[in-house]
């Protein structure tokens, strides 16, 4: 009876022993697909910095020689629009403008002379013309009463000398006339040009004025409906011009966000993706909005390699000062990352997990 008795505790004790391993396997198991699906639950969201930008900024400066009458604003400056921004003294355009206008008259009236004195030669011409013509018929007449015995052959020798007197004198016109004519066509076409080139310049002057957008005399004011003056670089008293601005202001409406991704993750950003922004300045508020912009190109970065991207945000305030620094998450695609732990899931039951029925059994 004793050994009936050992034999059925050894075997109570095996089959129990088999028990626990099964369960320890199951265990293991479980484990595993928690901790897979605990790694996909951990990349729902990347996080990068971020820092705040505005994409539209405004260089107030003029095309042109001008001083700086009076600067209505101070960097830092909240703007809006109609908002005074700086007043110039424009005199030396003035001044150049009726310069160019002055010397375009002076050019017209160089080229109705031209014109003048061509006609007057012309006239001159059709003139000694007629008289020779008058000294022809006469010694015509001459040579009939001549042959009559009616005058003197030195009476005839006579109008012969004055015809061909005449006849130099208009051969000479003509040829006045015709290196007058080719002489003025040469210096009307240069005038004409010299008046085309000066017509072209004050048009180049006035549209610098145009392009100003002067108003209230020689004003330029803001056209910005939300900005602020971000910087002034020129004095009152100063000349500036088109490589010289007075001041710099951005469109505060034009704020975004923009974040470093790192280059491993940049795979799972696309535009249109979920963004939240938070902000030490403004602690109590999470910004939302969404990617609009994904850099062509990867940069260098303190040793990493990282690729920028622009978020704009849905309900974006005055507390986010342009330059602050914001933590950003991306939000990942719900449905992917839902798919993703579904076929982990999937896989660990059917592959990795046996029934504990089936290992019972």
């Amino acid at each position: 009876m004793k050994k009936i008795y050992l034999c059925v505790v050894v075997v109570a004790l095996g089959a129990l022993l088999a028990g626990c391993g099964a369960g320890a396997q199951e265990n293991a198991a479980v484990e595993s697909v928690e901790s897979e699906v605990q790694k996909e639950q951990a990349i729902e969201s990347v996080e990068a910095y971020g820092v705040v930008e505005a994409t539209d900024a405004q260089s107030i400066s003029v095309d042109f020689d001008a001083r700086v009458n009076k600067i209505y604003v101070k960097a830092g400056e909240k703007i809006t629009s109609g908002d005074p921004l700086v007043d110039f003294d424009i005199s030396v355009l003035e001044n150049a403008i009726a310069s160019q206008e002055m010397e375009i008259e002076e050019t017209a009236f160089d080229i109705e002379n031209k014109d003048y004195s061509v006609e007057t030669l012309a006239l001159d011409l059709e003139n000694a013309s007629a008289e020779l013509a008058d000294l022809e018929d006469d010694l015509n007449r001459k040579e009939e009463l001549y042959a009559n015995g009616v005058i003197a052959e030195e009476e005839l020798d006579a109008a012969r000398v004055l015809v061909d007197q005449k006849k130099r004198v208009v051969d000479k016109m003509q040829l006045n006339l015709k290196s007058t004519k080719a002489q003025v066509k040469g210096e009307r076409r240069a005038l004409e040009n010299k008046r085309e080139r000066l017509s072209d310049e004050l048009e180049r002057l006035e549209d610098k004025h145009l392009k100003a957008n002067f108003v209230n005399g020689n004003q330029i004011v803001s056209k910005i409906e939300n900005g602020v003056v971000s910087e002034v670089t020129a004095k009152e008293g100063e000349y500036v011009n088109r490589e010289i601005s007075v001041m710099t202001i951005v469109d505060l409406d034009s704020r975004i966000v923009r974040a470093d991704i790192a280059e491993e993750f940049i795979g799972r950003i696309y535009v249109g993706q979920k963004a939240e922004v938070t902000s030490q300045a403004v602690p109590d508020k999470t910004y939302s909005g969404k990617v609009v912009r994904i850099w062509g190109t990867s940069i260098k970065k303190g040793g990493e390699t990282i690729v920028p991207i622009e978020i704009a945000l849905d309900d974006m305030d005055d507390k986010l000062f342009i330059n602050f620094n914001v933590d950003v998450k991306i939000l990942l695609d719900e449905a992917r990352v839902e798919n993703d732990q579904t076929s982990v899931q999937e896989e660990t039951s059917t592959g990795g997990v046996k029934d504990t029925n089936e290992i019972s059994n």
